[in-house]
């Protein structure tokens, strides 16, 4: 990883670990005044952050029941008499915790934008700190099933955990459950918006953040004063069709992976980085490596290389040990595997984002495939694809074969937005493929797209490889909302 962004991640690490206010994110409280309000004070780390809290109700169609508090961040701008409004961003995830995310957010940011816009981060129903859905699901538990069925016609493996998972979260949270979703969460970002005295936002999505983005759009058109989707969703696309065509964008990236390697003479996986690859997963999958210990007690399977193999294909300046933990699995070791695959899956302040990530997705989706289902695509994407795009039935659609019934689906994102929508896809995306953003632009009134061309999830993740090219139009759409020409290229 780069010497300068290592401390910068290290330095934020540190910071947001002790930035977020308590909340009762999740716990239903009884409701007092129905006016939206926010008190900031000083986050208590000193970083210039200031930290409070907003009532949101539990159901937005009793708006007088009970009350979910959620915590918001605020980074004032620095040029606070040329100010240009409030960019609300959201990190992704699903499950990820905007508030533990907003220093590293604000070093990857051009540093216009931090000087003209208030930065707020909202840790959305179900994620945060003091708020998270949790039911008990470890990262280990969720990341080491394999994907693929011993026999054809069997469910996949994992779905015993994901039953258990599924059970665990009805029984802690019962009705509250179906409330944590992404309608929701845009209906508490416009209480948000409201509280802060703002007419309109702007808004930063990376990845699921997309959905909440364009979602607001779609219910909140004359709210949308500037959008950024960078790592698009397809909201309209059903699982199992996901599945397929994250597949396809996992197994390419990993193949540019190995040509760019292979052409590198310092590469760590030595001169044929794809056969070096094949024999950790055929060993993987003809028997496990021990559990770590410490606590971690589950075998590192081929689950584990697929799920860190993702993790350093989306964003390599998080995940840059991936070619050592390769090489320490080969020589038997698999907890360096297992403690990237994990890290997949955890928040900055090493919490389990799993039962959150399910909730969300899975609560969004008003069709979940079944086990057996899944089982069956991922075997016919294993046979296609079978580097690691077997995987994508795990990632995409695993924990949504057991969960509840949606109960307030994702609407249909059609026409939405009043404003022009800038749309951010990488060609090499294996996270979010380029597809979805090109199918994502055109459900609003105005989309502009913006074709990254290069690896990695997102753009502002793998802002290192931008030569200006999209740091500049971001900069001017967002600060002067000049908008670039539809099907913009850079790289």
């Amino acid at each position: 990883m780069n010497t300068t962004l290592t401390r910068l991640l290290v330095g934020a690490v540190v910071a947001a670990s002790v930035a977020v206010p308590a909340t009762a994110a999740i716990a239903a409280v009884e409701r007092g005044s129905t006016a939206p309000s926010i008190e900031f004070s000083p986050c208590p780390d000193g970083s210039g952050l200031e930290c409070g809290t907003i009532e949101v109700p539990v159901d937005h169609d009793d708006p007088d029941g009970d009350i979910l508090e959620i915590a918001v961040a605020r980074a004032p701008a620095f040029e606070q008499g040329q100010r240009k409004g409030v960019l609300i961003y959201n990190p992704g995830g699903p499950g990820q915790s905007a508030i533990l995310l907003m220093p590293i957010f604000l070093t990857f940011l051009p540093l216009e934008i931090t000087d003209f816009f208030d930065i707020i981060a909202v840790d959305e129903r179900g994620t945060g700190a003091d708020g998270r859905i949790d039911c008990g699901t470890s990262a280990a538990d969720s990341v080491s099933p394999p994907a693929v069925p011993e026999k054809s016609g069997d469910p996949i493996p994992g779905a015993d955990v994901f039953e258990a998972m599924a059970q665990s979260c009805t029984d802690a949270y019962g009705p509250t459950l179906g409330q944590i979703n992404t309608t929701n969460a845009a209906k508490d970002m416009d209480l948000v918006r409201e509280a802060l005295g703002e007419d309109t936002i702007s808004f930063y999505g990376l990845s699921y953040g997309t959905l909440l983005g364009a979602t607001y759009a779609q219910l909140f058109p004359d709210r949308v004063r500037a959008m950024v989707l960078d790592g698009a969703i397809d909201p309209q696309a059903p699982l199992l069709k996901a599945a397929r065509e994250e597949a396809k964008a996992m197994e390419r990236a990993l193949e540019d992976y190995f040509a760019s390697c292979e052409a590198d003479r310092e590469c760590e996986l030595g001169s044929d980085p794809r056969g070096f690859y094949e024999e950790v997963k055929d060993a993987l999958e003809d028997e496990p490596l021990p559990a770590p210990g410490g606590g971690d007690n589950v075998p590192v399977t081929v689950g584990d290389l697929h799920t860190a193999t993702l993790f350093f294909l989306s964003v390599p300046a998080f995940a840059g040990s991936y070619p050592a933990a390769l090489q320490a699995a080969a020589d038997g070791d698999g907890a360096p595997l297992r403690q990237l695959a994990s890290q997949f899956f955890q928040d900055l302040d090493g919490a389990s984002l799993v039962d959150a990530f399910w909730a969300l997705t899975c609560e969004d989706q008003a069709v979940h495939p079944n086990a057996v289902q899944a089982g069956k695509l991922a075997t016919q994407l294993d046979r296609r694809y079978p580097l690691v795009g077997a995987h994508a039935v795990n990632y995409l659609l695993g924990g949504c074969t057991a969960w509840p019934n949606a109960t307030v689906p994702v609407p249909d994102i059609n026409d939405a937005g009043s404003s022009p929508v800038l749309v951010i896809g990488n060609t090499g995306d294996p996270n979010t493929p380029h597809l979805w953003a090109t199918r994502l632009v055109r459900s609003f009134d105005d989309g502009r797209l913006v074709t990254n061309r290069s690896p990695g999830h997102t753009w502002i993740y793998n802002v290192e490889r931008d030569d200006g090219c999209v740091s500049g139009i971001v900069t001017d759409y967002l600060i002067e909302l000049d908008a670039p020409k539809h099907n913009t290229s850079c790289g």
